[in-house]
């Protein structure tokens, strides 16, 4: 059992991989390289950059290095900077071979060895070949990363990987074989590269060759294999990637993945994914090194294990979108993508879903420059925790840039018709809908944000046994989810400033740092809340049953969760929350003491900003506790005076089968007023004495019983609708009376005090 299972949790994890290339093809700059913010200055470093190549190649090291020093003049180059530096002290030195290309064979040699201390700047190397067909004869050692060689390992049967010194390098022939190098590399490393401490990586020959056939650029790339989990393996080379320039910068592009691909663990054959039909195409852009338009469709995808137990299979899936810029330097980005017919069916359990589909759509300014930053950026927080100080400064400032670009998105997905069917029971849901928009206001800056869900007639039906007679149902017509909010225009500055500060950090002395860190720390924490303007919520439920979990079926007609706030303009700010629910039944039917409705709504309004709470900061770094209640304390009652705080609670109500409860509450704080705040309260019962009943059966609390006595004796009774109301309407004035029902009880609440005789001893000691 336990191996079956290990298996069918590989064949999903295939599944997800063979999705995450769809995805990675989709949005492939977080592996890729930045991108050219100038596509003609781009375009001239990267000749001169060829021509050093070549210039290295034929021996003439001073004419390439001058080359390499034009080219990174015009768009910088850390990897060229290096290589600079490496040629300079060989400059009049015969230590490079003149050679006009190198072959393949010698690329692989050179691999396998150490890389000599001088290397070409281009980042992978490659023979060009004319040949009609393109295979890589076999090598006793297989390369697989760039600039890394495979080791044969024992048990587990996957290659282990061993890093080089340098990259392999690239010596294309013409610009078109420059931009397909371009494109492959990039295709290539959007993968992880393989390490042993990675779940998820790509094996292959990084050291493909270009061949030219029926008048297109062919690469063929093996192996391809995706490792997943450091033990499994989905063999999915070889991939042959066909390419055509169109102009100087775009590529039409057609990928060809294999239409079996072994499933392995530790070398052993588990299973194989097979792939009915398949077209992947697209036209790929340099400039923004992203498709400007990309469609993939598969067909008939199907994991089968070796022992014939189960079957994962995929009826279609579909990508397509791309890239495309609009006046004014606007650009868009939207895809599209669906699975269709997802079903797993083995000797336990039959799952299958009919179809799921997603939309995305982003929208900005200044696409090369936005491509770029996200590029970074993305690729930078995936290895922040290997970063230096020094290298999250630019990308603190790239963020920044980054969100001044981005002017919103927008995205849904949908899930039809889900069911499973196993021994303990079944499970549907009939459909999932989600949305989301964020949107960059042009006036203000702010971005408004919005999302709505709902969840359609799920239900769960347990399976009648001998031990189960009357199993459990639960049904549960829809669900729907919403939330919006509002969010200031970030500073321009926001994280470089914010890096500025932990740079300051690093450099005060010890005794010094807390201090610092308090001060500096809750400044930005206070910008970063100030960004935050609203934010609500809402949860409904729709049409529940439970049956065989009480004597009686229990149902719920609908229940409403609802809450945010709004920090306001200048008036305080409010919090509000909402819980409604009617149609309850089915609990306690005999004793008529559960709820079948009810409503809270409350609202608290007019609240002083929490940002005046902490004045000074020095107590946080000094960890005085003491001090910081007390600073809260104090400067918290002082805003709270000042603020008018109002609390309200209204059309507000608890029904019971017999009985029910209407509430209404106003109170607001009044620092002129004797005891600091005035209020009113509307109170309603009807049919008190089936309350009294109620109430006892949960407690028998004697000041319970007292505190009901007492609302039924300052009550106004009366009869509404053949039914005893009691009712009370009660006020607190500024001057300190209480009214209830017209009549003044302010000494039943507070007891006057007696004013001392005059002429009277000390009273006797008792």
């Amino acid at each position: 059992m336990i191996r079956r299972e290990n298996c069918w949790h590989r064949a999903a994890s295939v599944l997800f991989c063979v999705v995450l290339v769809c995805t990675l093809l989709i949005d492939g700059v977080p592996q890729a390289r930045a991108v050219e913010s100038n596509p003609e200055t781009s375009s001239t470093a990267r000749q001169l950059q060829l021509e050093g190549a070549r210039l290295q190649l034929q021996g003439n090291l001073e004419e390439a290095v001058k080359k390499y020093q034009e080219s990174t003049a015009l768009q910088p180059n850390p990897r060229l900077d290096a290589l600079i530096k490496q040629l300079e002290p060989k400059i009049g030195k015969k230590e490079v071979e003149s050679t006009p290309a190198a072959t393949a064979a010698e690329i692989r040699k050179s691999s396998a060895a150490p890389q000599t201390p001088a290397q070409l700047p281009m980042e992978q190397p490659a023979a060009v070949q004319p040949s009609p067909t393109s295979v890589a004869p076999a090598t006793t050692t297989p390369v697989t990363e760039a600039g890394s060689v495979t080791a044969p390992s024992s048990a587990a049967g996957i290659g282990q990987v061993v890093e080089t010194a340098e990259p392999p390098q690239r010596t294309p022939s013409t610009p078109q074989e420059e931009l397909v190098y371009t494109f492959v590399d990039w295709f290539v490393n959007l993968f992880p590269a393989s390490r042993p401490d990675m779940e998820f990586s790509l094996q292959t020959n990084r050291h493909y060759t270009i061949d030219q056939v029926d008048g297109e650029y062919e690469v063929r790339l093996e192996p391809f294999t995706l490792v997943i989990d450091t033990s499994d393996t989905l063999e999915l080379g070889p991939v042959l990637v066909r390419c055509k320039p169109q102009g100087d910068n775009r590529l039409a592009v057609r990928l060809q993945f294999a239409d079996k691909a072994p499933i392995k663990n530790r070398g052993k054959l588990e299973a194989e994914l097979t792939v009915g039909s398949q077209q992947l195409s697209g036209v790929w852009n340099r400039s923004l090194m992203n498709f400007d338009k990309l469609d993939l469709q598969l067909a008939d995808l199907v994991i089968e294990d070796v022992r014939k137990e189960g079957r994962l299979s995929l009826a279609g899936l579909s990508v397509e979108g791309g890239h495309s810029e609009q006046q004014g330097g606007a650009w868009l980005e939207k895809y599209r993508g669906a699975l269709k017919r997802l079903a797993f069916v083995d000797k336990e359990i039959d799952f299958g879903i009919e179809a799921i589909e997603g939309q995305f759509a982003a929208t900005g300014t200044n696409a090369p420059r936005f491509l770029e930053l996200r590029a970074r950026l993305q690729k930078g927080f995936n290895r922040i925790d290997k970063l230096e100080l020094a290298e999250i400064k630019p990308l603190m400032t790239d963020l920044d840039e980054y969100l001044q670009l981005l002017s919103g998105y927008t995205s849904s997905a949908a899930l039809q018709n889900f069911k499973v069917t196993a021994k303990e029971g079944s499970v549907s849901l009939a459909s999932i809908a989600l949305s989301g928009r964020l949107q960059k206001e042009a006036a203000t800056g702010k971005f408004v944000y919005d999302t709505q869900g709902q969840c359609n007639d799920f239900s769960f039906i347990e399976n009648k046994t001998d031990k189960k007679p009357q199993p459990l149902a639960f049904s549960l017509r829809q669900i729907g989810l919403r939330g919006d909010g509002r969010v200031q225009a970030p500073p321009p500055h926001l994280f470089a400033e914010m890096f500025t500060v932990i740079e300051g950090y690093q450099q005060v002395k010890k005794e010094e740092a807390d201090a610092y860190a308090a001060r500096h720390g809750y400044a930005f924490a206070q910008k970063i809340i100030a960004l935050i303007e609203s934010y609500s919520g809402e949860l409904t439920m729709k049409e529940l049953k439970v049956v065989n979990a009480q004597p009686t079926p229990i149902t719920l007609e609908q229940a409403t969760l609802a809450a945010g706030f709004d920090v306001g303009d200048g008036q305080g700010g409010k919090i509000h929350s909402m819980v409604d629910f009617f149609g309850f039944q089915g609990m306690n039917l005999e004793s008529k003491t559960v709820p079948e409705a009810g409503r809270v709504r409350l609202e608290v309004s007019r609240i002083p900003s929490l940002l005046s709470l902490i004045k000074d900061p020095s107590p946080l770094a000094s960890g005085n506790v003491q001090a910081l209640q007390g600073q809260v304390m104090m400067n918290g009652m002082d805003a709270l005076m000042q603020s008018g705080l109002t609390l309200s609670l209204k059309d507000s109500f608890v029904v019971f089968p017999a009985a029910k409860i209407t509430l209404a509450l106003l109170s607001q704080v009044d620092p002129q007023a004797k005891y600091l705040s005035t209020g009113t309260l509307n109170l309603a019962v009807e049919n008190p004495e089936e309350l009294l009943r109620i109430v006892r059966t949960y407690s028998a609390d004697p000041e319970m019983e007292k505190m009901l006595a007492t609302i039924t004796a300052l009550a106004d009774r009366r009869q509404e609708n053949g039914q005893t109301v009691d009712v009370i309407e009660a006020n607190v004035d500024a001057s300190g009376k209480v009214f209830i029902n017209t009549k003044d009880v302010t000494s039943m609440f507070f007891p006057p005090t007696p004013a001392p005789t005059q002429g009277a001893g000390p009273t006797p000691a008792k």
